[in-house]
Protein backbone atom coordinates (compact mmCIF):
# COMPACT_ATOMS: atom_id res chain seq x y z
CA UNK A 1 0.00 0.00 0.00
CA UNK A 2 1.22 3.53 -0.79
CA UNK A 3 1.76 6.23 1.81
CA UNK A 4 1.46 9.90 0.84
CA UNK A 5 -2.22 9.50 0.20
CA UNK A 6 -1.85 8.87 -3.43
CA UNK A 7 -3.45 4.78 -3.69
CA UNK A 8 -5.68 3.23 -1.45
CA UNK A 9 -5.87 -0.11 -3.46
CA UNK A 10 -5.71 -3.86 -3.81
CA UNK A 11 -5.42 -6.00 -6.89
CA UNK A 12 -8.68 -6.72 -8.10
CA UNK A 13 -9.45 -10.89 -7.64
CA UNK A 14 -7.71 -10.42 -4.56
CA UNK A 15 -9.76 -11.32 -0.84
CA UNK A 16 -10.20 -8.09 0.77
CA UNK A 17 -7.90 -8.09 4.12
CA UNK A 18 -10.50 -5.86 5.14
CA UNK A 19 -13.30 -8.44 5.35
CA UNK A 20 -13.25 -11.24 8.31
CA UNK A 21 -9.92 -12.73 8.36
CA UNK A 22 -7.84 -12.74 5.30
CA UNK A 23 -11.15 -11.73 3.08
CA UNK A 24 -12.85 -14.65 4.71
CA UNK A 25 -15.60 -15.25 7.22
CA UNK A 26 -17.70 -18.32 8.67
CA UNK A 27 -20.55 -18.83 10.62
CA UNK A 28 -20.96 -21.97 12.81
CA UNK A 29 -23.77 -20.91 15.32
CA UNK A 30 -26.05 -23.55 14.91
CA UNK A 31 -25.14 -27.40 14.11
CA UNK A 32 -25.51 -26.69 10.88
CA UNK A 33 -25.64 -23.71 8.75
CA UNK A 34 -25.78 -23.11 4.85
CA UNK A 35 -26.21 -19.75 3.30
CA UNK A 36 -28.21 -19.49 -0.19
CA UNK A 37 -28.24 -16.25 -0.28
CA UNK A 38 -27.41 -12.55 0.74
CA UNK A 39 -28.19 -9.04 0.19
CA UNK A 40 -25.94 -5.71 1.50
CA UNK A 41 -27.58 -2.90 3.18
CA UNK A 42 -27.29 0.65 2.88
CA UNK A 43 -25.04 0.97 5.59
CA UNK A 44 -22.87 -2.02 4.07
CA UNK A 45 -23.87 -4.75 6.43
CA UNK A 46 -24.83 -7.89 5.56
CA UNK A 47 -27.50 -10.13 5.74
CA UNK A 48 -27.04 -14.18 4.96
CA UNK A 49 -29.65 -16.25 4.92
CA UNK A 50 -30.69 -20.04 4.48
CA UNK A 51 -31.02 -23.28 6.23
CA UNK A 52 -30.26 -24.38 9.82
CA UNK A 53 -30.62 -27.40 12.11
CA UNK A 54 -30.83 -27.06 15.77
CA UNK A 55 -29.15 -29.74 18.42
CA UNK A 56 -29.99 -33.08 17.40
CA UNK A 57 -32.24 -32.09 14.79
CA UNK A 58 -32.25 -33.76 11.26
CA UNK A 59 -34.61 -30.87 9.75
CA UNK A 60 -33.75 -27.49 8.60
CA UNK A 61 -35.69 -24.00 10.06
CA UNK A 62 -35.42 -20.99 8.00
CA UNK A 63 -31.65 -19.24 8.87
CA UNK A 64 -30.45 -15.59 9.03
CA UNK A 65 -27.42 -13.76 10.08
CA UNK A 66 -26.16 -10.37 9.67
CA UNK A 67 -22.66 -9.29 9.39
CA UNK A 68 -21.10 -6.11 9.83
CA UNK A 69 -19.76 -4.25 6.70
CA UNK A 70 -15.81 -5.81 8.15
CA UNK A 71 -17.31 -8.87 8.02
CA UNK A 72 -17.80 -9.15 12.02
CA UNK A 73 -20.92 -10.51 13.68
CA UNK A 74 -23.46 -7.44 14.48
CA UNK A 75 -25.06 -8.75 17.72
CA UNK A 76 -27.45 -5.95 17.25
CA UNK A 77 -29.41 -8.35 14.79
CA UNK A 78 -31.83 -11.47 15.83
CA UNK A 79 -30.36 -13.38 19.11
CA UNK A 80 -26.75 -11.91 19.17
CA UNK A 81 -26.32 -11.57 15.07
CA UNK A 82 -28.14 -14.74 14.40
CA UNK A 83 -32.09 -15.93 13.89
CA UNK A 84 -33.93 -19.08 13.09
CA UNK A 85 -37.38 -19.86 12.54
CA UNK A 86 -39.30 -23.75 12.39
CA UNK A 87 -41.64 -21.96 9.37
CA UNK A 88 -44.02 -24.82 10.13
CA UNK A 89 -44.30 -25.09 13.54
CA UNK A 90 -44.13 -28.51 13.59
CA UNK A 91 -40.52 -29.81 13.17
CA UNK A 92 -40.88 -30.37 9.91
CA UNK A 93 -38.27 -29.16 7.24
CA UNK A 94 -37.87 -25.78 5.72
CA UNK A 95 -35.56 -23.02 4.39
CA UNK A 96 -35.11 -19.47 3.15
CA UNK A 97 -33.76 -19.94 -0.77
CA UNK A 98 -33.81 -15.98 -1.27
CA UNK A 99 -33.56 -12.77 0.88
CA UNK A 100 -34.80 -9.01 -0.23
CA UNK A 101 -34.76 -5.80 1.71
CA UNK A 102 -37.55 -3.33 1.87
CA UNK A 103 -36.49 0.95 1.69
CA UNK A 104 -37.47 0.86 6.12
CA UNK A 105 -35.12 -1.71 6.31
CA UNK A 106 -37.27 -4.71 6.82
CA UNK A 107 -36.18 -7.67 5.62
CA UNK A 108 -37.89 -10.70 3.36
CA UNK A 109 -36.81 -14.23 3.02
CA UNK A 110 -38.33 -16.79 0.88
CA UNK A 111 -38.00 -20.28 0.38
CA UNK A 112 -40.08 -23.60 0.98
CA UNK A 113 -41.92 -25.01 4.18
CA UNK A 114 -42.67 -28.88 4.33
CA UNK A 115 -46.27 -29.33 5.60
CA UNK A 116 -45.80 -33.19 6.72
CA UNK A 117 -42.68 -34.43 8.53
CA UNK A 118 -41.58 -36.55 5.36
CA UNK A 119 -41.40 -33.85 3.09
CA UNK A 120 -43.35 -34.65 0.20
CA UNK A 121 -45.21 -31.67 0.22
CA UNK A 122 -44.07 -27.92 0.74
CA UNK A 123 -45.66 -24.77 0.44
CA UNK A 124 -44.40 -21.57 -0.46
CA UNK A 125 -42.63 -19.82 2.58
CA UNK A 126 -42.44 -15.76 3.23
CA UNK A 127 -41.46 -14.75 6.63
CA UNK A 128 -40.48 -10.65 7.48
CA UNK A 129 -38.05 -9.88 9.72
CA UNK A 130 -37.94 -6.41 11.39
CA UNK A 131 -34.70 -4.34 10.88
CA UNK A 132 -32.88 -5.40 14.13
CA UNK A 133 -34.17 -9.18 13.42
CA UNK A 134 -37.27 -10.26 15.55
CA UNK A 135 -40.21 -11.23 13.67
CA UNK A 136 -42.55 -8.58 11.67
CA UNK A 137 -45.86 -9.74 13.42
CA UNK A 138 -47.33 -6.99 11.43
CA UNK A 139 -47.07 -9.30 8.16
CA UNK A 140 -49.34 -12.72 7.13
CA UNK A 141 -49.86 -14.66 10.28
CA UNK A 142 -46.95 -14.07 13.03
CA UNK A 143 -44.51 -12.79 10.34
CA UNK A 144 -45.49 -15.62 8.22
CA UNK A 145 -47.62 -16.68 4.56
CA UNK A 146 -47.04 -19.65 3.78
CA UNK A 147 -49.26 -21.28 0.88
CA UNK A 148 -49.48 -23.54 -1.52
CA UNK A 149 -49.87 -22.83 -5.34
CA UNK A 150 -52.57 -25.08 -5.40
CA UNK A 151 -55.31 -27.09 -3.84
CA UNK A 152 -53.87 -30.03 -4.67
CA UNK A 153 -52.95 -32.55 -1.50
CA UNK A 154 -49.14 -34.00 -3.46
CA UNK A 155 -47.42 -30.31 -4.46
CA UNK A 156 -43.85 -28.87 -4.37
CA UNK A 157 -43.76 -25.49 -4.24
CA UNK A 158 -40.27 -24.05 -3.53
CA UNK A 159 -39.59 -19.75 -3.78
CA UNK A 160 -36.40 -18.92 -5.32
CA UNK A 161 -36.81 -15.17 -5.91
CA UNK A 162 -38.44 -12.29 -4.56
CA UNK A 163 -38.52 -8.99 -5.62
CA UNK A 164 -40.43 -5.42 -4.74
CA UNK A 165 -42.29 -3.06 -6.71
CA UNK A 166 -42.26 0.30 -6.46
CA UNK A 167 -45.69 0.21 -4.33
CA UNK A 168 -44.09 -2.18 -1.79
CA UNK A 169 -45.83 -5.25 -3.26
CA UNK A 170 -43.94 -8.25 -2.72
CA UNK A 171 -43.45 -10.92 -6.13
CA UNK A 172 -42.36 -14.33 -5.53
CA UNK A 173 -41.21 -16.83 -7.98
CA UNK A 174 -40.31 -19.95 -7.88
CA UNK A 175 -41.32 -23.86 -8.57
CA UNK A 176 -44.60 -25.67 -8.32
CA UNK A 177 -44.79 -29.45 -8.85
CA UNK A 178 -47.12 -31.54 -9.30
CA UNK A 179 -46.79 -35.03 -10.75
CA UNK A 180 -46.12 -35.23 -13.82
CA UNK A 181 -45.28 -31.22 -14.77
CA UNK A 182 -43.47 -28.49 -12.98
CA UNK A 183 -44.45 -25.15 -13.79
CA UNK A 184 -43.22 -21.47 -13.24
CA UNK A 185 -45.37 -20.38 -9.88
CA UNK A 186 -45.61 -16.89 -9.31
CA UNK A 187 -47.41 -14.60 -6.72
CA UNK A 188 -48.30 -11.60 -5.44
CA UNK A 189 -48.61 -10.12 -1.88
CA UNK A 190 -49.80 -7.39 -0.76
CA UNK A 191 -47.28 -5.34 1.74
CA UNK A 192 -48.98 -6.90 4.74
CA UNK A 193 -48.58 -10.21 3.44
CA UNK A 194 -52.05 -11.14 2.21
CA UNK A 195 -52.29 -12.81 -1.31
CA UNK A 196 -53.45 -9.70 -3.84
CA UNK A 197 -56.40 -10.44 -5.28
CA UNK A 198 -55.70 -7.54 -8.32
CA UNK A 199 -52.87 -10.54 -9.48
CA UNK A 200 -54.68 -13.09 -11.74
CA UNK A 201 -57.66 -13.04 -9.39
CA UNK A 202 -55.94 -14.96 -6.21
CA UNK A 203 -52.76 -13.92 -6.26
CA UNK A 204 -51.15 -17.20 -8.23
CA UNK A 205 -50.67 -17.79 -11.07
CA UNK A 206 -48.85 -21.13 -12.73
CA UNK A 207 -46.94 -20.89 -16.13
CA UNK A 208 -46.13 -23.95 -18.09
CA UNK A 209 -43.79 -24.65 -21.38
CA UNK A 210 -44.55 -27.85 -23.02
CA UNK A 211 -41.95 -29.98 -22.54
CA UNK A 212 -43.99 -33.10 -24.77
CA UNK A 213 -47.58 -33.33 -25.32
CA UNK A 214 -48.71 -34.10 -21.57
CA UNK A 215 -45.58 -32.53 -19.41
CA UNK A 216 -44.25 -29.26 -18.35
CA UNK A 217 -40.87 -29.40 -16.53
CA UNK A 218 -40.56 -25.63 -15.97
CA UNK A 219 -38.66 -24.12 -12.91
CA UNK A 220 -38.42 -19.83 -12.32
CA UNK A 221 -35.41 -18.48 -11.54
CA UNK A 222 -35.57 -14.75 -11.90
CA UNK A 223 -37.63 -11.50 -11.33
CA UNK A 224 -37.10 -8.27 -13.07
CA UNK A 225 -39.91 -5.89 -12.53
CA UNK A 226 -39.76 -3.05 -15.69
CA UNK A 227 -40.15 0.33 -15.39
CA UNK A 228 -43.77 -0.04 -17.15
CA UNK A 229 -44.29 -2.74 -14.03
CA UNK A 230 -44.42 -5.65 -16.38
CA UNK A 231 -42.97 -8.66 -14.68
CA UNK A 232 -39.86 -10.83 -16.60
CA UNK A 233 -39.68 -14.26 -15.10
CA UNK A 234 -36.82 -16.41 -16.11
CA UNK A 235 -35.92 -19.96 -15.90
CA UNK A 236 -35.32 -23.35 -16.79
CA UNK A 237 -37.74 -25.79 -18.92
CA UNK A 238 -37.59 -28.79 -20.84
CA UNK A 239 -34.70 -30.58 -18.67
CA UNK A 240 -31.65 -27.96 -19.34
CA UNK A 241 -33.41 -25.58 -21.85
CA UNK A 242 -34.36 -21.79 -21.32
CA UNK A 243 -37.83 -20.16 -20.52
CA UNK A 244 -38.63 -16.31 -19.65
CA UNK A 245 -42.37 -15.16 -19.98
CA UNK A 246 -43.42 -11.62 -19.52
CA UNK A 247 -46.16 -10.96 -17.00
CA UNK A 248 -48.66 -7.65 -17.13
CA UNK A 249 -49.30 -5.76 -13.38
CA UNK A 250 -52.38 -7.51 -13.31
CA UNK A 251 -51.10 -11.12 -14.25
CA UNK A 252 -51.51 -12.11 -17.37
CA UNK A 253 -49.31 -13.06 -19.95
CA UNK A 254 -48.16 -10.26 -21.86
CA UNK A 255 -49.66 -11.60 -25.52
CA UNK A 256 -47.50 -8.29 -27.41
CA UNK A 257 -43.94 -10.17 -26.10
CA UNK A 258 -42.45 -13.50 -27.77
CA UNK A 259 -45.02 -16.23 -28.51
CA UNK A 260 -48.56 -15.34 -26.50
CA UNK A 261 -46.24 -14.18 -23.36
CA UNK A 262 -43.15 -16.60 -23.61
CA UNK A 263 -40.00 -17.17 -25.04
CA UNK A 264 -37.79 -20.06 -24.93
CA UNK A 265 -34.67 -21.29 -26.27
CA UNK A 266 -33.55 -24.47 -26.35
CA UNK A 267 -29.57 -25.16 -25.77
CA UNK A 268 -27.16 -27.98 -27.29
CA UNK A 269 -27.20 -31.27 -25.31
CA UNK A 270 -23.95 -30.74 -23.43
CA UNK A 271 -25.24 -27.65 -21.35
CA UNK A 272 -26.77 -28.40 -17.66
CA UNK A 273 -28.86 -25.70 -16.69
CA UNK A 274 -27.58 -23.47 -13.64
CA UNK A 275 -29.33 -20.25 -13.25
CA UNK A 276 -30.43 -17.00 -15.36
CA UNK A 277 -30.20 -13.41 -15.51
CA UNK A 278 -31.69 -10.79 -17.17
CA UNK A 279 -29.34 -8.01 -18.33
CA UNK A 280 -30.51 -3.89 -18.14
CA UNK A 281 -31.54 -4.28 -21.56
CA UNK A 282 -33.77 -7.58 -21.00
CA UNK A 283 -31.61 -9.87 -22.97
CA UNK A 284 -30.66 -13.05 -21.23
CA UNK A 285 -27.38 -14.70 -19.64
CA UNK A 286 -27.64 -18.29 -18.85
CA UNK A 287 -25.16 -20.09 -16.41
CA UNK A 288 -24.55 -23.57 -16.29
CA UNK A 289 -21.92 -26.38 -17.26
CA UNK A 290 -20.89 -27.85 -20.27
CA UNK A 291 -20.09 -31.55 -20.51
CA UNK A 292 -18.05 -31.93 -23.79
CA UNK A 293 -14.81 -33.35 -23.02
CA UNK A 294 -14.66 -32.53 -19.59
CA UNK A 295 -17.21 -30.39 -17.44
CA UNK A 296 -16.44 -26.68 -17.63
CA UNK A 297 -18.23 -23.29 -16.25
CA UNK A 298 -20.66 -22.15 -19.49
CA UNK A 299 -22.05 -18.82 -20.17
CA UNK A 300 -24.60 -18.30 -22.93
CA UNK A 301 -25.73 -15.17 -23.88
CA UNK A 302 -29.30 -14.52 -25.41
CA UNK A 303 -30.35 -11.09 -27.51
CA UNK A 304 -34.15 -10.31 -27.50
CA UNK A 305 -34.94 -11.80 -30.24
CA UNK A 306 -34.80 -15.08 -28.34
CA UNK A 307 -31.01 -16.25 -30.36
CA UNK A 308 -27.30 -16.63 -29.60
CA UNK A 309 -26.17 -13.80 -29.35
CA UNK A 310 -23.06 -14.32 -31.77
CA UNK A 311 -20.98 -11.02 -30.33
CA UNK A 312 -20.31 -12.79 -27.07
CA UNK A 313 -17.85 -15.17 -25.99
CA UNK A 314 -17.70 -17.65 -29.28
CA UNK A 315 -20.48 -17.24 -31.13
CA UNK A 316 -22.77 -16.29 -28.13
CA UNK A 317 -21.15 -19.24 -25.75
CA UNK A 318 -18.08 -18.50 -23.00
CA UNK A 319 -16.91 -21.90 -22.07
CA UNK A 320 -14.67 -22.25 -19.36
CA UNK A 321 -11.91 -24.53 -17.84
CA UNK A 322 -11.74 -22.88 -14.14
CA UNK A 323 -8.65 -24.87 -13.44
CA UNK A 324 -6.88 -26.84 -15.79
CA UNK A 325 -8.33 -30.00 -16.26
CA UNK A 326 -10.92 -29.36 -13.39
CA UNK A 327 -14.19 -30.91 -13.43
CA UNK A 328 -16.48 -28.21 -12.98
CA UNK A 329 -19.67 -27.30 -11.50
CA UNK A 330 -22.37 -24.90 -13.23
CA UNK A 331 -22.72 -21.37 -12.93
CA UNK A 332 -25.48 -20.97 -10.35
CA UNK A 333 -25.59 -17.17 -9.42
CA UNK A 334 -24.65 -14.16 -11.55
CA UNK A 335 -24.20 -9.97 -11.46
CA UNK A 336 -22.93 -7.84 -12.73
CA UNK A 337 -21.08 -4.59 -11.79
CA UNK A 338 -21.86 -0.50 -13.12
CA UNK A 339 -19.64 -1.29 -16.03
CA UNK A 340 -21.42 -4.32 -17.39
CA UNK A 341 -18.74 -6.71 -16.43
CA UNK A 342 -20.10 -10.14 -15.45
CA UNK A 343 -19.44 -11.89 -12.16
CA UNK A 344 -20.29 -16.03 -11.98
CA UNK A 345 -20.23 -17.98 -8.72
CA UNK A 346 -20.41 -21.93 -8.69
CA UNK A 347 -18.30 -25.50 -7.66
CA UNK A 348 -15.43 -26.87 -9.12
CA UNK A 349 -13.46 -29.87 -7.97
CA UNK A 350 -9.24 -30.20 -8.38
CA UNK A 351 -6.83 -31.68 -7.20
CA UNK A 352 -9.08 -33.68 -4.77
CA UNK A 353 -10.09 -30.55 -3.19
CA UNK A 354 -13.41 -28.94 -4.25
CA UNK A 355 -13.42 -24.67 -4.33
CA UNK A 356 -15.85 -21.52 -4.67
CA UNK A 357 -14.77 -20.37 -8.01
CA UNK A 358 -15.45 -16.62 -9.09
CA UNK A 359 -15.55 -16.05 -12.66
CA UNK A 360 -15.30 -12.51 -14.02
CA UNK A 361 -16.11 -11.85 -17.43
CA UNK A 362 -16.07 -8.26 -19.87
CA UNK A 363 -19.64 -7.70 -21.24
CA UNK A 364 -18.64 -9.44 -24.44
CA UNK A 365 -18.11 -12.73 -22.88
CA UNK A 366 -14.16 -12.58 -22.89
CA UNK A 367 -12.83 -12.72 -19.59
CA UNK A 368 -11.95 -10.20 -17.60
CA UNK A 369 -7.85 -10.39 -17.22
CA UNK A 370 -7.13 -7.31 -15.02
CA UNK A 371 -9.14 -9.02 -12.59
CA UNK A 372 -7.27 -11.65 -10.58
CA UNK A 373 -4.85 -11.78 -13.95
CA UNK A 374 -7.41 -14.19 -15.40
CA UNK A 375 -10.35 -13.71 -14.68
CA UNK A 376 -10.52 -16.71 -12.29
CA UNK A 377 -10.50 -17.21 -8.53
CA UNK A 378 -10.47 -20.23 -6.46
CA UNK A 379 -11.24 -19.88 -2.55
CA UNK A 380 -11.98 -22.43 -0.26
CA UNK A 381 -12.39 -22.84 3.86
CA UNK A 382 -9.69 -25.50 4.38
CA UNK A 383 -12.05 -28.18 3.48
CA UNK A 384 -12.44 -30.54 1.41
CA UNK A 385 -15.94 -29.88 -0.38
CA UNK A 386 -16.94 -26.21 -0.66
CA UNK A 387 -20.20 -25.36 -2.01
CA UNK A 388 -20.91 -21.64 -3.63
CA UNK A 389 -24.09 -20.37 -3.82
CA UNK A 390 -24.15 -16.54 -4.27
CA UNK A 391 -22.31 -13.74 -6.06
CA UNK A 392 -23.26 -10.15 -5.54
CA UNK A 393 -21.70 -6.62 -6.26
CA UNK A 394 -21.64 -4.55 -3.10
CA UNK A 395 -22.43 -1.07 -3.51
CA UNK A 396 -18.79 -0.08 -2.95
CA UNK A 397 -18.16 -2.52 -5.82
CA UNK A 398 -16.34 -5.27 -3.78
CA UNK A 399 -17.89 -8.61 -4.48
CA UNK A 400 -19.45 -11.01 -2.14
CA UNK A 401 -19.34 -14.85 -2.29
CA UNK A 402 -21.64 -17.02 -0.09
CA UNK A 403 -22.58 -20.75 0.48
CA UNK A 404 -21.50 -23.63 3.03
CA UNK A 405 -18.30 -26.25 3.49
CA UNK A 406 -18.53 -29.87 4.89
CA UNK A 407 -20.66 -31.31 7.01
CA UNK A 408 -21.40 -30.43 9.60
CA UNK A 409 -22.37 -27.65 7.48
CA UNK A 410 -20.66 -24.83 7.71
CA UNK A 411 -21.90 -21.16 6.55
CA UNK A 412 -18.53 -19.18 4.62
CA UNK A 413 -18.67 -15.85 2.73
CA UNK A 414 -15.77 -14.43 1.15
CA UNK A 415 -15.07 -10.81 -0.27
CA UNK A 416 -12.80 -9.53 -3.13
CA UNK A 417 -11.51 -6.39 -4.40
CA UNK A 418 -12.81 -5.25 -7.57
CA UNK A 419 -11.63 -2.18 -9.22
CA UNK A 420 -9.25 -0.61 -7.69
CA UNK A 421 -10.71 2.35 -5.37
CA UNK A 422 -8.89 5.04 -5.35
CA UNK A 423 -7.87 8.32 -2.92
CA UNK A 424 -10.54 11.35 -3.19
CA UNK A 425 -7.40 13.30 -4.56
CA UNK A 426 -8.03 11.09 -7.37
CA UNK A 427 -11.92 11.40 -7.98
CA UNK A 428 -11.27 15.17 -7.38
CA UNK A 429 -8.75 15.89 -9.44
CA UNK A 430 -9.43 17.95 -12.64
CA UNK A 431 -7.21 16.72 -15.52
CA UNK A 432 -4.12 17.97 -13.74
CA UNK A 433 -2.18 15.72 -16.66
CA UNK A 434 -2.56 13.57 -18.92
CA UNK A 435 -0.82 10.15 -20.18
CA UNK A 436 -0.46 9.25 -23.49
CA UNK A 437 -0.26 7.08 -25.67
CA UNK A 438 -2.40 5.00 -23.26
CA UNK A 439 -2.19 2.18 -23.75
CA UNK A 440 1.38 1.81 -24.37
CA UNK A 441 4.18 -0.85 -24.90
CA UNK A 442 7.30 1.36 -24.79
CA UNK A 443 6.84 5.17 -23.13
CA UNK A 444 4.44 7.85 -22.01
CA UNK A 445 4.28 11.67 -22.37
CA UNK A 446 3.08 13.49 -19.82
CA UNK A 447 1.19 16.76 -20.68
CA UNK A 448 -1.58 19.52 -19.37
CA UNK A 449 0.68 19.18 -16.25
CA UNK A 450 2.35 21.66 -13.59
CA UNK A 451 5.20 20.74 -15.04
CA UNK A 452 7.49 23.25 -14.63
CA UNK A 453 12.18 23.78 -15.86
CA UNK A 454 12.30 22.42 -12.25
CA UNK A 455 12.53 18.27 -11.80
CA UNK A 456 9.31 16.47 -10.40
CA UNK A 457 9.28 13.11 -9.11
CA UNK A 458 7.07 10.41 -11.00
CA UNK A 459 6.12 7.75 -9.26
CA UNK A 460 4.89 4.50 -11.03
CA UNK A 461 3.17 1.46 -8.59
CA UNK A 462 1.31 -1.88 -9.25
CA UNK A 463 -2.07 -2.98 -9.01
CA UNK A 464 -0.76 -4.23 -5.83
CA UNK A 465 0.13 -0.61 -4.50
CA UNK A 466 3.65 -1.05 -4.49
CA UNK A 467 6.29 2.06 -5.92
CA UNK A 468 8.44 -0.39 -8.61
CA UNK A 469 9.64 3.13 -10.56
CA UNK A 470 10.57 6.38 -9.79
CA UNK A 471 11.94 8.86 -12.53
CA UNK A 472 12.12 12.76 -12.59
CA UNK A 473 10.93 15.18 -15.15
CA UNK A 474 10.67 18.53 -15.91
CA UNK A 475 9.27 21.07 -18.94
CA UNK A 476 11.71 19.82 -21.35
CA UNK A 477 11.60 16.57 -20.72
CA UNK A 478 8.41 15.18 -19.98
CA UNK A 479 9.08 11.26 -21.29
CA UNK A 480 8.85 8.61 -19.22
CA UNK A 481 10.42 5.18 -20.58
CA UNK A 482 8.27 1.86 -19.26
CA UNK A 483 9.76 -0.58 -21.31
CA UNK A 484 11.05 -2.50 -18.82
CA UNK A 485 7.86 -2.92 -17.37
CA UNK A 486 5.62 -6.48 -18.00
CA UNK A 487 2.49 -6.18 -19.42
CA UNK A 488 -0.63 -4.94 -16.85
CA UNK A 489 -2.29 -2.06 -15.18
CA UNK A 490 -0.45 0.36 -13.22
CA UNK A 491 -0.48 3.69 -11.73
CA UNK A 492 1.14 6.69 -12.05
CA UNK A 493 1.38 9.48 -9.52
CA UNK A 494 2.42 13.15 -9.52
CA UNK A 495 1.36 15.79 -8.09
CA UNK A 496 -0.36 13.88 -5.43
CA UNK A 497 -2.84 12.81 -8.33
CA UNK A 498 -3.10 9.60 -9.36
CA UNK A 499 -3.73 8.03 -13.32
CA UNK A 500 -3.86 4.95 -14.38
CA UNK A 501 -1.45 3.33 -17.29
CA UNK A 502 -1.60 0.07 -18.78
CA UNK A 503 1.25 -1.51 -20.50
CA UNK A 504 0.55 -3.77 -23.08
Amino acid sequence: MICGGYLQAQVPGTLDSTFGISGKITSNYFSTQMIFDTATQPDGKIVAVGAATVGSSNNNTFYAVRFNANGAIDTTFGSNGYFNLDMSGLGYNNFARTVELQPDGKIILGGAVAQFINGDNYYFGVLRLNANGTIDNTFGNQGKSIFSMSSSSSTSNQIKDIALQADGKIIVAGTYYNSPSTDFAVARLNTDGSLDSDFSNDGKVLIGFTYNSTVNYDEAHRIKILSDSRILIGGETSFNDSAWCMLQPDGSLDSSFGTGGKKTFATDNNFDFGTVYFLPDNSVLLGGYYSGNSDDAALYKISLDGTLDTTFGNSGKAIVDVDNSSSDGGIVDLDIDNTGKIYAVGKTLTGGTSYFYLLNFNSNGTLNTNFSYDGKVLVNFGANSNYGNSVSVQPNGKVLLAGYYNYPYTGSLARFNNQPYLSTTEIAEKNTFTLYPNPTADFFMISKSEISNKNQKVEIADEAGRIIKTVFINADNPKVEVSDLKTGVYYVHLNKVTKKLIIK
